[in-house]
């Protein structure tokens, strides 16, 4: 089987690998919860756009983005789970940048959804949602028996994992149809995810370049 991934072939051995992808999830979610921070650059592509965005996160839930290129170039966004009411801290880019307050707006603001794409969700930012929905999919998959794993023969810089959901709909935990991840074998974490839908349509790509942990806190908002 062959899948294309970010504009590289990449082959998979024919037999499933549950108790491998066990194994990386595992491996992944013991990393993860000795992380206390991270700076990477996030980039997401969806509906035929792409977005690259430097990104910082802190445990439990802090995150920090800031647009790298056009249209959205200099805008910045922090947000702090039970911080400013749950609101979503925005900078905008323009004259006088640096002089400008941040606002904070509620996360159904008309202007964060028009502002920040359609299926933006501050909560569903970072590594560990991810891997955190990523799991509860795969468990629950393997407890109806409904999940089809093929791996990629392990790489110097990681593993590429293709997971399918055949016989599975669109309702808790399962957010996408397939889902295909790349573990980092330097930080054992998911930092490549490709998913589909259903119907076999991609939903959005989204990798982590340049992963620094532990690089200290912020202090700003």
């Amino acid at each position: 089987m062959t899948v294309f991934l970010l504009g590289s072939t990449v082959s998979y051995a024919a037999d499933t690998g549950l108790p491998e992808l066990e194994r990386l999830l595992t491996e992944s979610s013991a990393a993860y919860e000795n992380l206390k921070d991270y700076t990477a650059i996030f980039t997401k592509e969806e509906e035929g756009t792409t977005e690259k965005i430097y990104l910082k996160f802190e445990r439990p839930f802090k995150i920090y983005m800031q647009w790298l290129e056009p249209p959205k170039k200099g805008l910045e966004v922090i947000y702090e789970r039970d911080r400013h009411d749950n609101k979503i801290g925005v900078h905008l880019p323009g004259l006088l940048f640096k002089l400008k307050p941040v606002i904070f707006l509620p996360q159904d603001s008309p202007w964060i959804g028009e502002g920040s794409g359609s299926s933006f969700n501050i909560e569903d930012a970072g590594i560990g949602t991810f891997l955190f929905d990523f799991k509860k999919a795969v468990e629950e998959g393997e407890r109806q028996k409904k999940i089809e794993v093929r791996l990629q023969a392990p790489l110097a810089a990681g593993r590429f994992v293709d997971v399918s959901f055949p016989g599975t709909q669109k309702k808790s935990p399962f957010f996408a149809g397939r889902v295909i991840v790349f573990f980092d074998a330097a930080t054992k974490l998911p930092t490549v995810m490709k998913l589909f839908d259903w119907e076999g349509k991609v939903i959005g790509t989204y990798r982590y370049d340049d992963l620094k942990l532990n690089v200290g806190p912020d202090d700003s908002a």
